[in-house]
């Protein structure tokens, strides 16, 4: 063979073994696989995080609830210094102890239902935040707004929050599960516009979120009460919505201004205000059930805590009168002697007063509002009483 040949032949690169050919086949696929895998890393890593918190988050840490009282009794026995560090929740549950509905109640089990309702609200909120740091505008520019729009929203699509459809247009005080939370966890009655304000203030509060109960005419409401972020929560229909003081001034009854100081109304509320408010629907069960000497004590022990709200009084006294009338007589509340004249129209007049009053008692008044003023005997079929004439005029009728 020549030199030349030789050459040539020496100069060819040897060929490549099977196994390397494949590793380099295989390497070339995979190569791309992980550079698509590590720019979308690091893309979704730039974006606002969505499980881990601002650092406003950090100012709301969730509250571990204790007990502080075991019964009814004990909670009543405390100062109002001492109510402030009470659980809301656990106070609306105890004013329903002993009443129709909530014989078989376990306070300690629906207090530890609030604290996974409150664990899930959290989460929710943590993990949605970035939109509202994103667009503050679509949140009334209020991080309260968000925080409670979002604990609304989980309490009524997760857990079933709802109100009670059939109490809309028939009010029935009867029945602890609608004016009380009991009613609304593990319980599928629903609650009012007494008891929603209290669960969502309840789940709130274990967040460490400002939020404090509110009283309008007919209605009760929860704020979101800081400094410099004071928002009003409605969250008794689907969803929440957000309303000035000025509006329940006129909804869901008219009130004038004047009016409104009087009875303390669009006032966010301490928790002994709180505590009196819970005793009053406590007041208004029991005294629909014919229970009128214990709703005597409750609204007398309402009245003792928020003084400065007149309709406790009020409500007090209605249930005093109709336990000892001698009572209120010797006080200076005397009436008139009842003298019926001898006339075929007394019995219709006693039905219709009796009427009249099954009435009055079957749609009692929501906490916070005065009693209206009875219209004039005359307007309501009573009988009169016995007035002797007067020289020179006709008799009466």
């Amino acid at each position: 063979m020549s030199k030349k040949k030789r050459k040539s032949r020496a100069s060819k690169p040897a060929s490549k073994p099977p196994e390397a050919s494949r590793a380099r086949k295989a390497l070339n696929i995979v190569l791309p696989v992980l550079t698509v895998a590590v720019l979308a890393l690091v893309f979704f890593s730039s974006k606002p995080s969505t499980s881990t918190p601002t650092a406003s988050t950090s100012n709301f840490t969730a509250l571990t609830v204790t007990r502080k009282a075991a019964s009814l009794d004990e909670l009543l026995k405390m100062t109002p210094e001492q109510l402030a560090d009470v659980d809301i929740a656990e106070m609306n549950l105890l004013c329903a102890t002993g009443l129709p509905g909530a014989e078989n109640l376990d306070i300690d089990q629906r207090l530890a239902t609030l604290g996974r309702w409150a664990a899930r609200v959290k989460h929710e909120t943590d993990r949605h935040l970035y939109r509202f740091a994103q667009n503050p505008g679509n949140y009334e520019n209020s991080e309260g707004y968000f925080r409670m729009l979002m604990l609304v929203t989980v309490l009524q699509q997760d857990f079933g929050v709802h109100y009670n459809k059939h109490r809309i247009r028939d009010v029935d005080f009867r029945r602890s599960q609608d004016l009380f939370i009991h009613g609304m966890i593990g319980d599928d009655n629903g609650g009012t516009c007494v008891s929603m304000p209290a669960v969502y203030t309840a789940v709130a509060r274990r967040l460490g979120y400002p939020v404090k109960l509110v009283l309008t005419k007919s209605h009760t409401f929860c704020r979101w009460d800081a400094p410099n972020d004071r928002i009003n929560i409605e969250g008794t229909n689907q969803g929440m919505n957000s309303f000035s003081d000025e509006y329940y001034l006129t909804w869901p009854d008219k009130v004038s201004e004047a009016e409104a100081r009087h009875n303390r109304y669009l006032i966010s509320l301490t928790p002994a205000e709180e505590l009196a408010s819970f005793l009053a629907s406590r007041g208004h069960c029991l005294i629909d059930n014919g229970r009128t000497k214990e709703a005597y004590d409750a609204y007398a022990a309402a009245n003792r805590l928020a003084s400065k709200h007149p309709a406790y009084l009020a409500w007090a006294r209605d249930a005093q009168r109709r336990l000892q009338p001698p009572t209120f007589a010797r006080q200076g509340f005397r009436e008139p002697p009842m003298v019926y004249r001898n006339d075929p129209m007394a019995d219709i007049d006693r039905i219709n007063a009796i009427n009249h009053a099954n009435m009055r008692r079957m749609q009692p008044p929501m906490p916070g509002v005065p009693q209206p003023p009875m219209p004039p005997r005359q307007n309501l079929g009573l009988p009169q009483p016995y007035q002797p004439p007067v020289p020179g005029q006709p008799p009466r009728p």
